[in-house]
This record gives C-alpha cells, structure tokens and sequence, in this order.
C-alpha cells in the first residue's frame, strides 16, 4: 500500500494510532476486571476487534499493554488531581500554597484522586494490584510514578523552592501512606475492614497527614 495513503479521513499513523488506543482500551477493561494473569493477548485483541497482528504493531507483550494501561490510568488520575489543585496554586507557583490554604488544598487535591479510583474501579485495579510485582521494568515505571506523585505535592507546597531531603523523603512517605491505605481500601473483603477503610475516612485521614507533614516539614 503506498506510504501515507488516507483512508477513512486518517492516514497509516493515525489508523495505529486509533489500534493502540482501542488496545489500551481493551486492556483497561479486561486488566481492570479479570485481573492481569487472566487475560491473553488473543482475549485483548478479541476485544478490541483486531488481530493479533495489530497488537505485535503497538505492543512487545502483555506487559507492555499493562504499563500503557498503567500510564493511562495515571494521566487520568494526575490530570485530575491537578485540575482540583488549580484554583488554590493559580499565580502563587513561586512560593507554593499558604498555610491557611494547605488544609483546603489538601482535602480538595487528595479527594479528587480517591473520587477518581472510586469512581472507576478499573483504573483502581490497574494502578493499586495489577501492575505490582509483574516485572522489574514495571516496577521502575510504578516506582517513578510514586516520585512524580511526590513531587507533585512538593511543587504545591514549595513552589519553586528546591526541597531538601527531609522534604523529599516526606513526600514520597505520604505518597506511600495513601497508596496503602487505597490498597487496603481496594482488596477489603470483610464488612468490618469496609468499614475501616471507607474512601470518605481515607481522604479525612490523608488530610490530617499532608497538613500536618506541611506544618512540620513542608512549609
């Protein structure tokens, strides 16, 4: 077929670029179901509606769908996350957020990640237990998107000022403590640990961390 042909309105880089994202689609809904071990190449494509010839264009393997699955899911809950930060940042990237406001921000920023995961309990799936322990690239992926998480909260609570150790170390501790706390949340089985690890008292405990991280360490 000669390079670059149209068809459809969309041009060979196009129309692979539609084929992964119907892929990324797919994995998201299977990975986020089924769970990882569970679900072939041949499932994937079967759902998505191409071949598996398809796939090998996009993809190496199921773990590379898994880590574009992942990479989605975290855009998704980032770009929220960020949005819900907006308002109290605005003009004051300099010098971070104030101290009457870390309370706000916090509650605001952290409640929206949760909403995100709560919302979609695919993408809580993917980012919480299916993309842990697969292989060590996927976990340097996952590892680098604890450090962008914390760096996000050192960007809102600094601004521009570099952080010291102290301060990157507790950021990446907070990320630690959210994320096993919606762990917990995520793999609850029993009505007395639903109980416990109810979003709404994740989000309220969270708060009292970042605030108080803030007031110690991050201000």
């Amino acid at each position: 077929m000669p390079q670059g042909r149209r068809y459809g309105g969309a041009d060979a880089e196009e129309r692979r670029m539609r084929r992964r994202a119907d892929l990324v689609a797919a994995g998201l809904d299977l990975f986020g179901t089924d769970g990882y071990p569970a679900v072939s190449v041949k499932r994937v494509c079967d759902h998505a509606g191409l071949t598996q010839r398809y796939f090998y264009e996009s993809f190496g393997d199921r773990a590379a769908l898994l880590a574009a699955v992942y990479a989605d899911c975290v855009a998704v809950a980032r770009a929220a996350t960020v949005a819900a930060a907006t308002e109290w940042v605005g003009g004051r990237e300099v010098a971070g957020i104030s101290s009457d406001d870390a309370s706000a921000v916090a509650r605001a920023t952290l409640g929206t990640f949760v909403q995100v995961l709560v919302d979609d309990p695919r993408r809580a799936r993917v980012m919480l237990v299916e993309v842990v322990g697969v292989n060590e690239e996927l976990e340097q992926i996952r590892l680098a998107a604890i450090h962008d998480w914390a760096e996000l909260i050192l960007t809102l609570a600094l601004g521009e000022r570099p952080p010291d150790r102290r301060q990157r170390l507790t950021a990446i501790g907070l990320v630690g403590a959210v994320t096993q706390l919606l762990v917990d949340w995520y793999t609850t089985t029993t009505a007395d640990t639903a109980d416990l690890f109810d979003p709404d008292a994740i989000v309220d405990v969270s708060v009292e961390l970042f605030v108080a991280a803030y007031g110690r360490l991050l201000s």
